[in-house]
């Protein structure tokens, strides 16, 4: 074994990419041989171990079976190698293809149409960003993590950027497996449900559906937001907001967070214990910004997150609001489409490593992105169609300062609904589109396509997609 290993140390794959080798026969020759039982991708984790070929007896499975007289030839062919254990398999690895860092792993999942992401921060944090709507991200964890065998496979957090069924369904598999727990679930604290007027009688009107709304200054808020584990625990111990009376139905989204909350333990302990909102004013604040709890600026990994979306806008008396969007771009409106709303005030994490930089872009729209940019600008509404040339670089400027990443997943799996101005603001050097094959929405529109190569960073901008 190379002097710089020992047993028990975890090292990990190299770049680009690693093998691990066994001894294997040539079926000519006979002769042994070093042959690949394993390909590895940089950053694959890695145990060293003590383990031995001939001491193992795998000699008895070559064609012919390892003769005692072999038994240096072996010793040969692994000399200065490093024996290890990795993806269920034993055997040897060059010095030269373990490095000891761990590296930041952000896998996109193809969870059809919707967003799966697994993001694996250097310090071992496990966070999943959406789950899709289907079992394929379920699938993936339980491959990615040995069919969570080690008693339980403990999640930092569970991130579901806005109630959209894409997005939250394909949660429900892991909160139903007793082997599975996470710290925290976070959400962007619009749950649909709904009214209830003052004598108890159940509303259904759709302008009720994210909770209670209220007009200031022209512009339509909803200010019934579920910002923490005790009001979500409020809301689902009422039933008549999210079970419809005249048929016994519960609403989806609710309905979800319910399995998840019910969730305990062997012990009887939750297994989801915190279930709250992440927002510009819900996480980690350092320096008057929000960061995901323990990736603030100076912490122990290099890895900073912010949340960058939604933006909260409270009220005068402290209340904390999210503003409505109507279908179209708007300064100001007392409408509210609720699709446009809650998929406007997604999620937005703007992760940094070192010199590389992520968005995780969520489902924002038109309405969303005039908003943000107006916010970034800090000057009047910013509508990209009438805009002159010196705002449109101003407020470029300022969405590159504020959002700009050198990786991002696409907003919206690729739809139509986006404006150009932002998009060129991030400039992304690589974009991630996470859509199904099998869908109706037609998503990636060739035109985004377009745009995104004619907006991203480089003469040739990189563009992936999960179909």
């Amino acid at each position: 074994m190379a002097d710089e290993f020992e047993p028990g140390d975890i090292v990990y794959a190299g770049y680009p990419t690693a093998h691990v080798h066994t001894i294997g026969r040539n079926s000519r020759t006979k002769k042994l041989t070093l042959t690949r039982a394993k390909h590895l991708l940089w950053g694959d984790w890695v145990s060293v171990t003590g383990y031995d070929f001939v001491a193992e007896g795998d000699g008895a499975h070559l064609k012919p079976p390892l003769d005692p007289a072999e038994h240096g030839e072996v010793g040969a062919l692994v000399a200065g190698m490093v024996p290890v254990r990795v993806r269920g398999v034993s055997g040897y690895m060059y010095p030269e293809d373990l490095q000891p860092e761990r590296l930041l792993e952000v896998v996109f999942v193809d969870v059809g149409q919707g967003d799966g992401a697994l993001l694996v921060t250097p310090d071992d944090k496990k966070y999943v960003i959406d789950a899709g709507e289907g079992e394929n991200m379920y699938r993936y964890l339980r491959w990615r993590f040995r069919n969570f065998e080690h008693a339980h496979t403990d999640f930092d957090g569970l991130i579901i950027t806005h109630p959209d069924m894409d997005h939250y369904e394909g949660f429900r598999r892991l909160f139903e497996d007793g082997a599975v727990q996470a710290s925290h679930i976070w959400h962007n604290g619009l749950v649909e449900q709904f009214g209830v007027s003052s004598d108890g009688d159940q509303l259904t009107s759709k302008e009720l559906l994210l909770g209670k709304r209220k007009t200031s200054a022209g512009q339509s808020y909803v200010v019934d937001l579920v910002t923490d584990d005790a009001k979500l625990g409020a809301l689902l111990a009422d039933r008549n907001r999210w079970v419809k009376k005249s048929t016994g139905n519960a609403k989806k989204y609710p309905g979800l967070l319910d399995t998840a909350r019910a969730s305990v333990d062997e012990n009887g302990n939750r297994r989801f214990p915190d279930i709250a909102m992440l927002s510009t004013a819900h996480g980690e604040i350092s320096g008057g910004r929000s960061y995901l709890p323990g990736f603030a600026p100076g912490n122990a990994t290099e890895c900073v997150i912010e949340v960058v979306g939604p933006v909260v806008e409270p009220a005068a008396d402290g209340t904390p609001r999210l503003r409505t969007f109507a279908g179209e771009p708007a300064a100001r409106t007392d409408k509210m489409d609720s699709g446009k709303t809650k998929n406007g005030h997604s999620v937005l994490l703007r992760l940094v490593y070192r010199d590389v930089s992520l968005l995780f872009g969520g489902d924002l729209n038109s309405p969303a992105e005039c908003f943000l940019m107006t916010l970034a600008a800090g000057g009047g509404f910013v509508e990209p169609a009438t805009a002159d040339d010196a705002t449109r670089a101003a407020v470029r400027q300022a969405v590159g300062d504020r959002f700009g990443a050198d990786v991002v997943k696409a907003c919206h799996h690729g739809s139509a609904d986006f404006t150009d101005l932002f998009l060129s603001g991030i400039s992304p050097a690589a974009t991630v589109i996470s859509s199904g094959d099998e869908e109706t929405h037609a998503h990636p529109r060739c035109d985004t396509l377009g745009a995104i190569g004619l907006h991203g960073r480089g003469e040739r901008p990189l563009i992936f997609s999960t179909e």
